[in-house]
């Protein structure tokens, strides 16, 4: 994503945007966050510019975090990236609210589009690292989260792949 070119709202689904009251501000902020955290190439920014639907679970991703973070500390955008690292290792809950978001949605969506069931901890093993998925599994997210084999994760990266064609 250029640096030049803005983030704006269109793409993404409508559904999320509402119900979250997701705006402009909040695109800017995930902005300055993602290249305060990754750098000015942020590669969270690529799949946000996917757009649709898979563009719109990584973007609930940030705004739930980056809500909890700013309550918290309300000039954490203007800190030191190793400052600001240090503040979301310390903060979990934030990284865990937002896969929860992030997850909940993608499954959803893959129920709802492509009439198809896939587990959470497929979808988290083929879209994110083990950390996140151990720190979910040890957490007390009351949902169902079991150990994927290699078939069923592989079927959730083709199911997010087809997700990832498909505009709202």
């Amino acid at each position: 994503m250029s640096p030049t070119k803005p983030l704006t709202l269109a793409g993404f689904d409508p559904g999320v945007v509402a119900e979250y009251g997701i705006t402009a501000d909040d695109l800017r902020r995930v902005e300055r966050y993602l290249r305060l955290l990754q750098g000015p190439d942020a590669p969270a920014l690529a799949d946000i510019a996917i757009g649709g639907y898979y563009g719109t679970a990584a973007l609930l991703h940030e705004v739930v975090e980056l809500r909890i973070l700013l309550k918290r500390e309300p000039r954490l955008l203007h800190w030191s990236r190793s400052s600001a690292r240090s503040f979301l290792n310390l903060h979990k809950d934030a990284h865990l609210a937002a896969l929860v978001a992030e997850y909940t949605y993608l499954r959803r969506q893959i129920g709802q589009v492509l009439g198809e069931q896939v587990e959470m901890g497929a979808l988290l093993q083929a879209n994110t690292t083990m950390r996140d998925f151990n720190m979910l599994a040890e957490s007390d997210w009351p949902g169902r989260l079991l150990y994927p084999d290699v078939v069923a994760v592989d079927r959730a990266r083709q199911l997010l792949d087809r997700l990832k064609r498909i505009e709202p």
